[in-house]
């Protein structure tokens, strides 16, 4: 994966020594490192009906049965499971329709999420987690692009300077449009979060 991104990196900063040799202006992309704060957690859950199987010992349960149950493992953990909310869509375009129930559970707070997690029973599955990460302030993002517009300024001088030419001033700027939320899964919450800009800047 490191090499497939370098070879972009590289196919990218000779396109823009090409731009450079043929015009008057250089285009470059520029970043600066973003951390991710949350804003709050999704606990997503699935009751499926549990089919008896004598010969495992299983007994057969419906969702409403399981739902109980769960209601009851959450009240000892102080987990009211009227606070859940039903996923009306989601089970309308799941192929268990008939015998499952999704339900979703939004809090701030990171136990909450680990105690209903680590709910374990028959009939709940599919237990995940959506991180919602909270909106950037105007001064955050203003920040960002700064730092975001130097360093694309640093690479455009790097480009440039192969072949005679100095970085003049900035032609046009395209920031990414802020979404209000950002989802993130448990995996990209660790990985470390970049905010680009594309730059045009005058060639001297």
């Amino acid at each position: 994966m490191k090499s497939i991104k370098m070879t972009i990196l590289v196919l990218i900063l000779c396109q823009s020594v090409v731009q450079a040799q043929e015009t008057n202006s250089i285009t470059v992309m520029g970043e600066a490192d973003k951390s991710t704060e949350i804003e709050r957690y999704i606990a997503n859950v699935e009751f499926r009906e549990v089919i008896g199987d004598s010969y495992r010992n299983i007994k057969g349960k419906t969702v409403n049965e399981i739902a109980k149950e769960f209601a009851a493992a959450l009240s000892k953990v102080n987990i009211d499971f009227s606070r859940f909310e039903e996923d009306e869509i989601y089970r309308l375009t799941s192929y268990a329709y008939n015998t499952s129930r999704f339900y979703f559970y939004k809090t701030a707070s990171k136990s909450e999420v680990e105690l209903i997690l680590s709910q374990s029973m028959e009939g709940v599955i599919n237990t995940k987690v959506d991180i919602i990460s909270k909106e950037l302030t105007s001064e955050q993002i203003g920040k960002l692009n700064k730092e975001a517009i130097d360093n694309a300024r640093n690479t455009a001088t790097q480009i440039v300077n192969n072949i005679g030419r100095t970085v003049g001033k900035i032609i046009q700027i395209e920031a990414p449009q802020s979404n209000k939320y950002k989802y993130y899964s448990a995996t990209e919450i660790k990985e470390p979060s970049k905010y680009y800009v594309k730059v045009v800047f005058a060639l001297e």
